[in-house]
């Protein structure tokens, strides 16, 4: 969960500490202003064959409809709008697929705003989970409390593998389109329910959610899981690394050797393969994971799906079929739409 410390008050000490930095980096003024590198997230050297980085132009004049209709363009706007509902300085252990993987995606890394970039808090009922927004700097403004300049931000990009232009202002912009509103416009509180855990790094293991959440924090479509009865009876929710959620047998998960995949102290995964799984030495993680208002990745929204959002689905794929059939130039005579409509309903 996000930090409870706003950005304007920060007590904890163990948030004053800024970002590596090379010794010789200038201790610059931070700017007030600045234009971003590129419009376009870039990332390197994947080792993850299924994490394919994306180029990606964010137009001008952008409207929320037309993100709507660009899968791709909704699925960035969803990982920033993730990304940035953490407070900065927040460790995370998932990186999105534009973001460098070799190197780095096995090891934890923090949530840092470049210095023209200011994070605020959204509204949120009284005692509620605190979530966070970012939006350009100001006049005004309080001075940066971690990167407080732009040799420190190159210097962070580096170390962590974020791309460069993260949070520049095209970014932010696409990212706020998507924030909640009202009827006027204004932002407003976000939902608290469903909320989505954050995965493992890719290829980093699964892990167990505890029973106690399904009720509480998932999708509708796990609350009515078997949690008692005869060991190959019983059933869990396990994150996989791409962020699906699936209801697996819960024996089976103590025979995987995932079972123990944990942190080595300095920020790296290791499996203790050698281990022998124990029912009594539960590895089931709970409220104490980070967990986002939006799924974390397209597998994770996926597999939240329930039923009513599948059929949906498949009626706008046979929706689409019929108009691609009636507007065909190749369609000789129009007796030939109907087995074909139904065959097209029958199969999808």
């Amino acid at each position: 969960m996000a930090s409870s410390s706003s950005p304007s008050a920060q007590t904890d000490s163990s948030r004053d500490t800024p970002p590596s930095s090379r010794s010789n980096t200038p201790d610059s003024e931070s700017p007030e202003t600045a234009t971003c590198h590129s419009a376009i997230p870039t990332s390197t050297g994947s080792t993850t064959p299924d994490v394919t980085p994306h180029k990606l132009i964010i137009p001008a004049d952008l409207t929320q409809a037309m993100v709507d209709a660009d899968p791709k363009l909704k699925r960035f706007q969803q990982d920033l709008l993730v990304l940035t509902s953490f407070n900065d300085n927040d460790t995370l252990h998932w990186r999105p697929g534009w973001f460098k993987q070799e190197h780095h995606c096995k090891r934890f890394w923090t949530l840092q705003n470049p210095p023209n970039v200011v994070t605020e808090l959204l509204p949120h009922p009284h005692l509620d989970r605190l979530v966070y927004t970012r939006r350009m700097r100001r006049d005004g403004d309080r001075k940066p409390g971690y990167v407080k300049t732009w040799e420190q931000w190159e210097r962070y990009c580096e170390l962590r593998g974020v791309p460069r232009d993260f949070m520049c202002d095209s970014q932010v912009g696409l990212m706020r389109l998507g924030l909640v509103r009202d009827g006027k416009g204004v932002v407003c509180a976000l939902p608290n329910f469903p909320l989505y855990p954050e995965p493992q790094p890719r290829g980093t293991g699964r892990f167990l959610l505890t029973p106690s959440v399904y009720g509480t924090h998932l999708p509708p479509k796990f609350h009515d899981l078997k949690l008692t009865g005869s060991d190959d009876e019983v059933q869990a929710v396990v994150v996989h690394s791409d962020g699906a959620l699936k209801v697996e047998p819960r024996e089976e998960f103590f025979q995987h050797a995932s079972q123990w995949t944990h942190y080595d102290g300095v920020g790296g995964y290791r499996d203790d393969a050698n281990l022998v799984g124990s029912f009594d030495a539960q590895k089931d993680q709970s409220i104490g994971r980070r967990w986002s208002y939006l799924p974390w990745t397209k597998e994770q929204e996926e597999s939240c799906r329930g039923e009513e959002d599948v059929v949906s689905a498949d009626e706008k794929r046979v929706l689409k079929l019929k108009v691609r059939l009636r507007n065909s130039p190749k369609r000789k005579r129009d007796t030939v739409d109907e087995p074909l409509l139904a065959s097209a309903g029958a199969i999808s």
